[in-house]
């Protein structure tokens, strides 16, 4: 082999194990890290950042360990959450999708994941904002928030910053977390 094609193919696989590199984190979730939007509360803690990437790719967020005990005597959950009899509350997951409160919550305490366009992060904590009236402001939408459980792998467009969390509001009562592992473009 010449060595012009020597080096065209050392090129080529330099840039394929560039492209092909994956960024791989382990991130814990406290019990008390809610995705609420409201009025701030004692003992709530922010989303935890979790990854933040350049560009378009896949991110991918795996549960590894631990359970949350949300403020019931002897319930555990893992990261799937667990059931709620209906109450006045309003849940982060269940706001998110416009969803009356007053009704049972079958992923209460889940893990919950936001992404977060790298113009609207505001690592001082969530905003809600209403994109019709506030698309300039720093903040996170409420719509923005999804349910992750146990795995989940989602495509990014561009760049930004995923958040995790739990589906709970009352946090003050909450103990343990989640240990899971991130990996992203």
């Amino acid at each position: 082999m010449t060595s012009t094609k020597t080096a065209l193919v050392l090129l080529l696989f330099v840039a394929t194990a560039t492209v092909a590199a994956t960024a791989q984190t382990q991130v814990f979730v406290p019990g008390n890290a809610s995705g609420y939007f409201g009025n701030p509360v004692d003992l709530r803690a922010p989303m935890v950042p979790a990854i933040t990437v350049s560009g378009p790719g896949t991110i991918t967020v795996t549960y590894v360990s631990g359970t949350v005990n949300y403020g019931v005597p002897g319930v555990e959950v893992g990261p799937n959450g667990g059931p709620y009899p209906a109450n006045g509350g309003q849940y982060p997951l269940q706001e998110a999708k416009g969803i009356a409160p007053h009704k049972k919550i079958e992923q209460m305490a889940a893990l919950i994941g936001a992404f977060v366009p790298q113009a609207r992060v505001d690592h001082s904590g969530f905003k809600a904002i209403d994109a019709t009236k506030d698309a300039a402001r720093v903040g996170i939408m409420p719509g923005w928030l999804f349910f992750i459980g146990e795995s989940k792998s989602f495509a990014v467009k561009k760049a930004g910053t995923l958040f995790l969390g739990i589906n709970d509001t009352g946090v003050a009562d909450n103990s343990g977390g989640f240990n899971v592992e991130v990996t992203g473009p």
